[in-house]
């Protein structure tokens, strides 16, 4: 009985191992199209010095909803539990939320699979930058788990540049004579 539950102890140990070893490394997240945009009255998509840049115009204090795919490129399902603190977040945007297609803030994408998603961000703090100036969003970071019990957080670049200006004073309601750099 003793041996049994030796080789038993013994698979469970090796699988478990196994187990750990397959799901070491960070998920292979991806964003892709087709994308889109709402929470602006104007948007446009250009390449440039081989980028894609989506430019929207900034609308103070609104959210700007940014819809892609995401897909999983590993081999292991990943569940993604929220958003993640950027190590440099944009200027201009702060991310409010993520959602899937049905709305659902965590959600998992199946390996090879994909799932819709959208990122909330809320365009604020003209008044800490010149007129004219510029913000990009660029990339998200994600809380994400595999197999029930590896945690990471997994930075995946959006498939463009989100882009938005800083607007004149008269479209940045709180800018004062010395609340923004000059240039």
């Amino acid at each position: 009985m003793r041996r049994v539950l030796a080789v038993a102890l013994a698979t469970a140990i090796v699988a478990g191992g196994a187990g750990v070893a397959v799901a070491g490394g960070d998920p292979s997240l991806v964003a892709r199209g087709p994308t889109a945009v709402s929470g602006t009255d104007a948007t446009a998509v250009f390449e440039l010095a081989g980028r894609t840049v989506r430019q929207v115009r900034y609308a103070d204090r609104e959210t700007l909803v940014y819809s892609f795919s995401l897909e999983n490129a590993g081999r292991l399902p990943v569940r993604v539990t929220g958003l993640a603190r950027l190590e440099r977040p944009p200027r201009l945007f702060e991310y409010v939320g993520l959602v899937d297609a049905a709305g659902r803030e965590s959600f998992t994408i199946p390996a090879g699979g994909r799932r819709s998603v959208e990122v909330r961000m809320l365009m604020h703090s003209c008044e800490t930058l010149s007129a004219r100036a510029g913000s990009f969003a660029d990339e998200v970071a994600l809380h994400t788990e595999r197999a029930g019990v590896v945690e990471d957080v997994v930075t995946v670049a959006f498939p463009e540049e989100v882009h938005t200006g800083s607007p004149r004073e008269a479209s940045c309601p709180r800018a004062t004579a010395t609340s923004r750099s000059p240039g």
